[in-house]
């Protein structure tokens, strides 16, 4: 049976079809056929609790790049004057 995966990656060129996977989630899948209508809802609820999980991964993910890319700068203005200047 086929399933929904959901895979986070970072791109770090964009000209590039290259990417480095951070994390990958599978939906839960349902048999809508053993689908009771007392219990469907609470049933299809747990796709909220994966959709919660991926959304905290997501923005983890993006602080990370935003804290890399401050930490970079505040150590960029403690150089030395003349040392050569590393980019991010």
């Amino acid at each position: 049976m086929s399933h929904i995966r959901i895979l986070i990656c970072r791109v770090d060129d964009p000209a590039s079809n290259h990417m480095t996977e951070l994390a990958a989630f599978d939906l839960p899948t349902t048999d809508v056929a053993a689908l009771q209508a007392e219990t469907a809802l609470d049933v299809l609820e747990t796709t909220q609790e994966t959709g919660n999980a991926i959304l905290r991964r997501t923005l983890q993910a993006q602080w990370d790049l935003i804290d890399a890319a401050l930490t970079g700068q505040h150590r960029q203005s403690f150089s030395p004057p003349g040392a050569p200047r590393r980019r991010p």
